[in-house]
């Protein structure tokens, strides 16, 4: 019941539908309780920390995580069972923006690195990520990470490395790349992640070759957009969306406010007919891959 309830979690996650990943974590939030942290539940509890971190409730997986942490512990912090646990809290403090929560999580991993590689893997994709966070975006480094992590299974993580270093550039030409970059490691489409996807990894960043234009004076004309006629800002709005950022991070990247970005989702919304956010994200990538 646990891991059936974290897969709903991070698909939903991943799909960035905030509606169905809030009743997702309800039905979570009951399983857990009737679970006890073991071995076994260790990738469910990751989930979950990381899901937490998204919606703001850090400190109700508190209790769950400190189990996980006193069992790897007595364990000895067996690098199979741990560095998954550390990735995944990795990924809570990039989410809580709270990258100084990172570094003890990254410290054992790289620990752990000579004698388990896939730790090695993670390690230097952390620090890549905190660098990230803080602005310093070396594209040929993240590049690397990225695709070091597409090579052990975590082509979503892999995929958002490279859109996140996107879009905390002003460099145009790093962007463009980047986001190409990010745009050939994205999971396939089709059905959302699989389940170990969904335990290993926050949705595809499926992202077109172009990179959002910054901000013009002038305004934007209507234009072609996998069939649909969006504005070049919408468009912009669009190619930052399915990256998973929220409309306050879309909007501090495009110099407008958080309901402007959402008045321009809700545009979108309206004239793709989408019933639901997660085919509001459907449609978008499908557009987007149109586009490219």
């Amino acid at each position: 019941e646990l891991t059936a309830a974290a897969i709903e979690v991070g698909l939903a996650r991943r799909e960035g539908d905030l509606g169905a990943l809030g009743v997702a974590w309800q039905r979570a939030r009951q399983a857990i309780v009737r679970h006890p942290v073991d071995l076994f539940a260790l990738h469910a509890v990751g989930e979950l920390a990381v899901a937490a971190a998204r919606l703001g409730e850090g400190g109700w997986i508190a209790p769950h995580l400190n189990e996980a942490w006193a069992l790897l512990e007595r364990l000895g912090q067996p690098a199979l069972w741990a560095a998954p646990m550390h990735w995944y809290a990795v990924q809570a403090a990039s989410l809580a923006d709270r990258p100084a929560d990172a570094a003890g999580h990254i410290a054992i991993l790289e620990a752990a690195a000579p004698s388990y590689p896939q730790a090695a893997v993670l390690a230097a994709a952390a620090r890549c990520w905190m660098r990230v966070m803080a602005g310093q975006v070396d594209a040929a480094e993240v590049e690397a990470a990225a695709r070091r992590l597409h090579s052990i299974g975590h082509a979503w993580d892999a995929s958002r490395l490279a859109g996140q270093a996107a879009v905390r550039t002003g460099d145009r030409a790093l962007m463009s790349s980047l986001m190409s970059v990010a745009r050939s490691l994205r999971p396939a489409v089709g059905g959302g992640p699989g389940l170990t996807e969904a335990l290993s990894g926050e949705g595809g960043a499926l992202l077109s070759d172009s990179p959002p234009a910054m901000p013009m004076a002038r305004p934007a004309e209507p234009t072609g957009f996998g069939g649909i006629a969006l504005s070049d800002r919408e468009r912009e709005v669009a190619a930052l969306l399915v990256t998973g950022l929220t409309y306050k991070e879309i909007g501090e990247r495009l110099f407008i406010s958080a309901k402007t970005v959402e008045h321009h989702v809700a545009r979108m919304r309206q004239r793709l007919g989408a019933g639901s956010r997660g085919e509001l994200f459907s449609q978008l990538r499908a557009a987007l891959d149109t586009d490219a």
